[in-house]
């Protein structure tokens, strides 16, 4: 295995004069909690979840999925009230069926792809919950594809909301009462300001909904789940959307995570904005998400080095403190829909490259690390860089260099953090793939290291006592 001074492939490497990565002593922040992923049609598998190491599964829920009949045989029954005095008129039996025994044997059945993955909700749930992956779930009256056809879309007479708030509340209640999945985090609608996605009502009748759908998630907890934690996300909108400011604004107290999706290569423009409307509506302690991101909208399919050397640049970013940080993070996608091209895994079961940037960066970043500040001195230098530490005290130093046609050898101070040490290198490039490439050793604070071209290293780092 090549050592840590020297070029760990073919492609010539070149020393910025005298580069330097100094780690700083002092606490920085503390890392993204939650990093994971987003659902995808052509499979749901618990070994590529403990491989990845996710902690978080974004899942898209809603009328199309679980209600694509009316549960009821009289529209606008059962009403609120008469939920709240009784939630057995509910038709428990429609649910039970739907999660038990889905068309075409597939949860996934209501996808636009045929679905690869075969299961029911029970299934699902149990899985996520067993291998203690948070749950974030959208909750949609209408899907991309405008169905179900039979409810109104927006609501707008009592009916209409009897309809809604009743899907809400059997939803949430279905999860967490009749059965213990332990799913807590809830998006409202998918990108409500993109007609595309379904929602065909304008921006004051989605804060109406989004009233009307905290609501039902508060009655469900206060009643039956006293003291159980939960969040309401809003508006899940993309670049440019400025409903979810319009919602911390009007109905503050039915939001409290700032929700976005943001497929630009650079997340910070988006995440530094959703702070600064958290911070001018009195939400500053509140949590912002990244429920999507990733490489949609850059018609890449995941299997280049430069977008998964993007991948752990934004992880890093989001890693930050102050209006950079993410406090939850969820890649579009994990796997394809059908055999459209959109997952870190494909419809065959194939990882691509990029799946390995990812688990790299959760390697380092995910879990609320104490995180400390990592500079280059170098002034318009390729390489990106931050240290977390572990629970155990180990330190992972993360680094990434966008020089796409040479490795980039540099100095790494740690020596504010530790004097002495043995630390392990895994390697992400065109050619390997988070791989544990050799061992490096701390003498008085430094160690030497080359970092490939268009690639990442991450250094495991063990204090020597």
């Amino acid at each position: 295995m090549p050592s840590s001074s020297q070029p760990t492939s073919t492609v010539p490497s070149v020393t910025e004069k005298g580069t330097v990565i100094s780690v700083k002593g002092n606490q920085w922040g503390v890392s993204t909690c939650y990093i994971g992923a987003t659902e995808g049609s052509s499979d749901f598998n618990s070994a590529d979840f403990t491989d990845l190491g996710i902690n978080s599964y974004h899942v898209y829920g809603g009328m199309s999925r679980w209600e694509y009949q009316d549960d009821s045989s009289t529209y606008g029954l059962p009403t609120i009230d008469q939920i709240k005095a009784n939630p057995d008129v509910i038709n428990w039996s429609w649910w039970d069926n739907v999660m038990t025994n889905p068309p075409n044997g597939s949860d996934y059945w209501w996808s636009y792809q045929n679905p690869s993955w075969h299961g029911n909700a029970r299934t699902f749930f149990s899985t996520l919950k067993a291998d203690h992956i948070r749950t974030l779930l959208t909750l949609r009256n209408v899907d991309n594809l405008n169905n179900p056809s039979w409810i109104a879309n927006p609501p707008t007479t009592q009916a209409d909301w009897n309809e809604w708030w009743e899907h809400v509340f059997a939803t949430v209640y279905w999860l967490n009462v009749r059965n213990d999945y332990n799913v807590n985090d809830f998006e409202v609608l998918n990108e409500p300001n993109l007609a595309s996605q379904g929602w065909k009502g304008n921006e004051a009748q989605y804060i109406t909904l989004f009233h009307y759908t905290a609501d039902a998630i508060k009655y469900v907890y206060h009643t039956y789940l006293p003291g159980r934690s939960y969040h309401i996300y809003g508006a899940a909108g993309t670049t440019g959307n400025a409903w979810t400011r319009d919602l911390l604004q009007q109905i503050p107290n039915d939001i409290d995570t700032a929700d976005l999706h943001d497929y630009d290569s650079n997340i910070l423009p988006r995440v530094q904005m959703a702070h600064l409307w958290l911070n001018e509506t009195g939400h500053r302690a509140d949590p912002v998400w990244l429920s999507e991101w990733g490489s949609y909208a850059l018609n890449n399919k995941y299997d280049t080095a430069s977008m998964g050397v993007s991948i752990i640049n934004n992880l890093m970013r989001g890693s930050e403190p102050g209006n950079n940080y993410v406090y939850g993070s969820n890649i579009f996608s994990l796997y394809n829909y059908g055999t459209v091209a959109f997952g870190l895994i494909n419809n065959t079961g194939t990882r691509h490259l990029d799946y390995y940037a990812l688990r790299m960066a959760i390697r380092a970043l995910q879990g609320c690390r104490p995180t400390y500040q990592s500079t280059v001195n170098t002034p318009g230098s390729t390489l990106k860089a931050i240290t977390t530490r572990s629970t155990t005290g180990h330190l992972s130093l993360l680094i990434t260099n966008t020089n796409s046609k040479a490795n980039q050898q540099l100095t790494a101070d740690v020596s504010a953090l530790l004097r002495q040490g043995s630390g392990t290198i895994r390697q992400f490039d065109a050619k390997y793939k988070d791989q544990v490439m050799g061992q490096t050793f701390v003498k008085n604070g430094q160690m030497t290291l080359t970092v490939p071209a268009q690639g990442a290293l991450l250094v495991d780092i063990m204090p020597s006592h």
